[in-house]
């Protein structure tokens, strides 16, 4: 094993070494590379007036990237330094003006400050009646390996968090829980700007406010330059960052029915040398609900019943403080350094009524439970980045350094007290139980990227990763004792876990152009070593192995506004904590969860073919993805019935599953005042495998559909309706019921957009609800659970923007440079 570490060390260094040296270190003859700047001035084209505060943003033509961006000062001048040599375009914005770009700017030794004149934008404001028209960006957008959510654009998840942007995107599903799923898969993997979150999956997304994210990155088939986690693909949130100089930020609270209150803020203050961010947020809101199960068994001529039902609420809090800061040493190179701290608080409970009997009816048992549980997690992180950027456009080089932790506990109290057949209470407890999980959890990461240019188009990227993880997890059980009046610990379900992982990767990918054929292959290599130990087993349990991760991604331009894309990833899912405990976890006296420490990971062979047509001046389209998805070693949980009448959870790794169909979405705008987004997903799914010594093979067609309707009333006034359906899908033993949920929001700005009320109306209908059935050969169950209907929200919302002593806004709704004329 140590020579394949040594290997993959080596591939770096080759890569690294092929690249001529003057080029990583840079052509010390280049003094004048200090004095590039790219200067204008930008006018009315109606009056010929300057016009001060607007937005001026520069791109590389190699990759499209935002690199620089300014506003012009009280004579419509500007002045963008800090630039290498390269190819560029530039977009000039103001509010009520529509964008102007400037086209094949190329900065050179020979012309190293550029000056491009006169910049003309002609007013965009257009009158339909009464309705004063603003441009928007499009809600999605496409790029070559990934789909690109704005969430500006998505009103009704003003003061919420990602879950509720993602509630409207296509291929993303969100259960009433709010749980994700990508393409009918749990398994993804979170990112903050490109880097790793504290937090995990659904858990992250959560934490994260809707108000602090520019966009939302869906990449279902990542090149290697990505971890390979999670089967499904990455969810890259992207937080909003200022590009210009001053203080800039966004304030925002919401006051929710059903007691939900949130409240949260982002500053940011920039100079030419140094760039602060402070922000946090808190949150405390509640989720009322209410729960039903059904449960039989058979055992000889005898079947037994178990009937609950009553409420199921949660409440999720807790608060998060970060705050970073960047220093740009000098015009090409940037040091930050950012820290993250919070706690997360979740809340459970309930009281139900349970009914416990037989048929040929020999005892009919009737009882009262009272649930419930708290969970608490402190986490905290470290973020170290550095980036040099090399003369050439898109040469750089970066490196990270990362370390996070987690310390958490999870309480849990079960009480079920004997009743009449009313449901009264008496004082004799059928069983009381408590259980008390510890956490400790440590994550660094070290990472570095290298990017050199070769051509225009071509690229070559190569990187390596050590990601060091370590958890230890404590349970411990105890059973009332009604005779002494105390709590005794129950050995047979407390133990310590002790759970190690070392991952150590290398990467390469390369991507040019043949004519309108562009094209991106990687290779990434992974060495995995695992080392499992519980206090209740003598053998720890290992597993070392190394996977190769091969990516391929290619995209055609057919014509202007048509474009053919296709990719194929091989994708890893590694089973986590609570899966690979082998001791076993009381859920209560009818039902009890096992892990499996030999789990496997799983494997997927992903495959994806795209269509995207554009019309409309391009602001619309309409694209057709083909997927075909191959996942081995596939982890599932089954029930099994014991011989003493409880129900056990456990772990497994099937044989495969199958996933293969198709996507269609639409962005169509009818009219100025009327924007249609919505998809359809349809797809066979099969699942083969064996439970208990039988062999299964299940199969169902999937599909899942959601429509947001945006409509305009004026430049400062919308409302917009969302609809999403999700039809049943099989799992190994059962099926899970179909879903439809909805909502509706309306929002005003005011005060010249600086603040924004937005009302919003959850689940208007009262149709969310979760449900799903499971079938044994001795055994047959059914659960639901529906959320509190008609949640109303408010929230308000004040934009901190650059501005003169006579408070005239910018028009780049919160310090961000404005790249699709009017944020909002």
């Amino acid at each position: 094993m140590k020579n394949l570490q040594v290997l993959l060390y080596f591939l770096v260094i080759v890569c690294l070494l092929v690249i001529p040296v003057k080029e990583i270190m840079g052509d010390p003859s280049d003094d004048d590379s200090k004095t590039v700047k790219i200067t204008g001035v930008v006018l009315d084209e109606a009056t010929g007036a300057r016009l001060e505060f607007a937005n001026v943003a520069v791109y590389s033509k190699n990759d499209s990237s935002l690199v620089s961006g300014v506003i012009t000062d009280e004579k419509g001048r500007f002045e963008i330094k800090g630039l290498g040599y390269g190819e560029y375009y530039l977009e000039a914005n103001f509010i009520g003006f529509s964008k102007t770009n400037v086209d094949d700017i190329v900065v050179s030794k020979d012309e190293p400050s550029p000056d491009l004149g006169k910049i003309h934008l002609r007013p965009s404001s257009v009158e339909l009646g009464s309705i004063n028209v603003v441009a928007d960006k499009a809600a999605v957008e496409f790029e070559l390996d990934k789909k690109v959510v704005n969430v500006s654009q998505v009103i009704s998840a003003v003061g919420g968090t990602a879950v509720d942007v993602l509630e409207n995107t296509p291929s993303v599903q969100v259960d009433i829980e709010g749980n994700v799923s990508l393409r009918g898969s749990s398994n993804f993997t979170v990112l903050i700007d490109g880097r790793p979150s504290v937090l995990s999956g659904s858990d992250a997304l959560r934490q994260i406010p809707s108000s602090a994210l520019e966009s939302i990155e869906i990449i279902t088939n990542p090149s290697a330059k990505y971890e390979p986690d999670g089967m499904a693909g990455i969810i890259n949130l992207v937080t909003k960052k200022n590009s210009m100089n001053g203080l800039s930020g966004i304030v925002n609270g919401s006051i929710g029915t059903g007691d939900k209150y949130r409240g949260d803020f982002t500053l940011n203050y920039r100079t030419e040398k140094i760039n602060f961010l402070l922000g946090a947020d808190w949150r405390d809101e509640t989720n009322y609900g209410s729960m039903y199960s059904f449960r039989e068994t058979y055992s000889n001529d005898t079947t037994s019943y178990l009937i609950m039902d009553g409420s199921r609420n949660f409440t999720r809090g807790g608060h998060n403080f970060k705050a970073g800061a960047e220093w740009f040493l000098s015009d090409n190179t940037t040091l930050s350094l950012s820290a993250e701290q919070g706690k997360s608080k979740n809340l459970r409970g309930g009281d139900g009524k349970m009914q416990n009997y037989t048929m040929p009816e020999e005892e009919h048992i009737f009882s009262v439970t009272e649930e419930s549980s708290e969970r608490e997690n402190d986490f905290y992180s470290f973020n170290l980045n550095f980036q040099h950027n090399f003369n050439k456009e898109g040469h750089k080089l970066e490196a990270m350094a990362f370390y996070s932790g987690e310390e958490g506990t999870d309480t849990e109290k079960e009480d079920e007290i004997l009743a009449d057949s009313e449901f009264s209470k008496t004082d004799e407890y059928i069983e009381r139980v408590f259980t008390l999980e510890t956490e400790e959890e440590q994550e660094i990461r070290l990472k570095a990227d290298y990017t050199y240019p070769f051509s225009e188009k071509g690229r070559l990227e190569a990187g390596w990763l050590s990601r060091l993880d370590s958890e230890t997890e404590g349970m411990t059980f105890e059973n009332f004792d009604p005779v002494s009046g105390e709590w005794i610990v129950n050995d047979d379900f407390t133990s310590v876990t002790d759970f190690r992982r070392d991952i150590h990767a290398v990467y390469s990918t390369y991507s040019n152009a043949l004519g309108k054929l562009e094209y991106m292959a990687g290779l990434r290599g992974e060495l995995t070593q695992r080392e499992i130990l519980n206090t209740n087993f003598a053998e720890p349990s290992l597993l070392n192995r190394f996977d190769l991760f091969p990516t391929l991604h290619l995209s055609f331009s057919l014509k202007e506004n048509n474009e053919l894309m296709t990719s194929y990833s091989r994708r890893i899912n590694r089973p986590g904590g609570r899966d690979l405990d082998p001791n076993p976890n009381y859920y209560n006296r009818y039902t009890i969860r096992i892990g499996n420490p030999d789990l496997e990971p799983e494997y997927t062979d992903s495959y994806e073919l795209g269509m995207l047509k554009r019309f409309g001046n391009r602001r619309s389209y309409v694209s057709l993805d083909a997927f075909h998805r191959v996942t081995r070693n596939k982890i599932e949980r089954y029930e099994t019935l014991g011989d003493d009448g409880v129900f056990y959870l456990q772990t497994d790794n099937f044989d495969k599953d199958y996933s293969t169909g198709f996507e269609l979405a639409g962005n169509v705008h009818f009219t100025e005042w009327l924007l249609v987004n919505t998809s359809v997903s349809m797809y066979n799914y099969r699942i083969t495998g064996e439970v208990n010594g039988e062999s299964f093979d299940r199969t169902s067609t999937n599909w899942n559909g959601r429509m947001n309707t945006t409509l305009r009333f004026s430049g400062s006034s919308r409302m917009q309706v969302n609809g999403f359906f999700r039809g049943p899908s099989v799992s190994p033993q059962g099926e899970t019921k179909s879903m439809f949920y909805s909502s509706i929001s309306y929002r005003q700005e005011l005060f010249d957009k600086r603040l924004m009320a937005t009302l919003s109306v959850r689940d208007p209908l009262g149709t969310a609800k979760f449900e799903r059935e499971t079938v044994g050969g001795d055994f047959k169950s059914r659960f639901r659970w529906e959320r509190e209907p008609r949640v109303v929200m408010l929230t308000l919302s004040y934009r901190i923007n650059n501005f003169t002593s006579e408070n005239r806004d910018n028009g780049n709704g919160g310090g961000n440079v404005d790249m699709g004329g009017g944020e909002y």
